[in-house]
């Protein structure tokens, strides 16, 4: 995004990296260094917008759910925005106003409200996606899909042998579906009569696990279905196009709370490879009805009918490339995103 928009004439922009966290369980986890830390950096971006005459303060609210990440959000609020004429929210992250309403508070909604509310711009992934905004009383929302550079896969189509080969690729953990992956696809066998050792359908996950407790829960399905259950460690960008030339689906039961419109789920379209997930904040927005299948969350009943439907009727090869590429590429994402930030000056 950085280097795309810096390209665009009159738009200059100057980035203070606000990352904080280690890894994955630490985002959110309130550590004294995070204190220090998001004082000097509020304090560079402080002195970068004065030194360079910046008037527009762009941020990425913080994933809902953890009161160390809000409370740091309060923080760059009460140091940075004095001294910005405008304010500009990009909702990556969702869910903070069912947060909110759910779990905190007067004094935290109210806080809140005053600090990240009345935001000049707000950007949104998708329509579905406008409450946080909406619910801080944005002056201005605009629709902004996510958008991928194009990994430009070599045109082939999967056989349609078995095993039918389903791809989990993400955080390992309950919420982000990796288990309801795992039920749907023995469940599936189970319910094709696949015969042991020879699985009708298989399940790849990639990518690192939530905690060790999770990890320990996957190992237990990979060594009681060893056939059909596997976890193949990180994906690198070699390993996740050789993963998709290999795989019949992507498949991502999610729960994840503060979910918007996850990029692998983009990924599979430019790999022209459909959809099996949830009908789930973002995603019905961008998984159509011939990408894929949706499903109500936590209903692995109805994950495994859907995997055996997907299976028996696949889309048409091409169908999903051309919903990626429609939609979806990083020059339509660069080209709404700047058309919104000059409709906003």
């Amino acid at each position: 995004m950085l280097d795309g928009l810096s390209r665009e004439p009159g738009l200059e922009l100057h980035h203070v990296n606000f990352r904080l966290s280690h890894d994955n369980a630490d985002i959110g986890r309130w550590r004294p260094g995070k204190i220090t830390g998001t004082l000097r950096l509020a304090i560079q971006a402080i002195r970068e917008g004065r030194h360079y005459h910046s008037d527009t303060l762009y941020y990425v609210p913080s994933p809902p759910g953890k009161r160390g990440a809000l409370y740091r959000d309060w923080l760059v609020m009460l140091l940075c925005r004095p001294f910005f004429r405008r304010l500009i929210l990009h909702w990556h992250a969702v869910g903070l106003a069912e947060w909110l309403e759910a779990h905190a508070v007067g004094v935290e909604r109210a806080v809140t409200q005053v600090l990240l509310g009345r935001a000049e711009l707000a950007i949104v992934l998708t329509n579905s996606l406008r409450h946080d905004a909406e619910y801080l009383n944005a002056r201005e929302i605009a629709v902004v899909p996510n958008g991928i550079p194009d990994p430009r896969p070599e045109p082939r189509t999967v056989a349609a042998t078995i095993p039918y080969q389903t791809l989990f690729l993400g955080l390992g953990s309950a919420e982000k579906g990796l288990f309801a992956a795992a039920d749907a696809v023995i469940a599936a066998n189970r319910k094709v009569a696949a015969p042991a050792g020879q699985p009708t359908f298989t399940l790849v996950a990639a990518g690192p696990f939530a905690d060790p407790a999770a990890e320990a829960r996957f190992r237990e399905y990979s060594e009681s279905h060893p056939d059909a259950i596997r976890h193949v460690g990180f994906a690198d960008e070699k390993t996740k196009r050789a993963l998709f030339a290999r795989s019949h689906c992507l498949i991502f039961p999610t729960q994840y709370a503060a979910e918007g419109l996850p990029l692998v789920v983009l990924e599979a379209l430019a790999h022209d490879r459909p959809i099996l997930a949830t009908r789930w904040r973002g995603l019905p927005d961008v998984v159509a009805r011939n990408c894929g299948i949706l499903v109500p969350p936590g209903e692995v009943t109805e994950l495994t009918d859907a995997l055996i439907a997907l299976r028996a009727s696949p889309p048409a090869p091409g169908t999903c490339r051309r919903r990626f590429e429609e939609e979806f590429t990083l020059a339509q994402h660069l080209r709404q995103l700047t058309a919104a930030l000059r409709r906003s000056e």
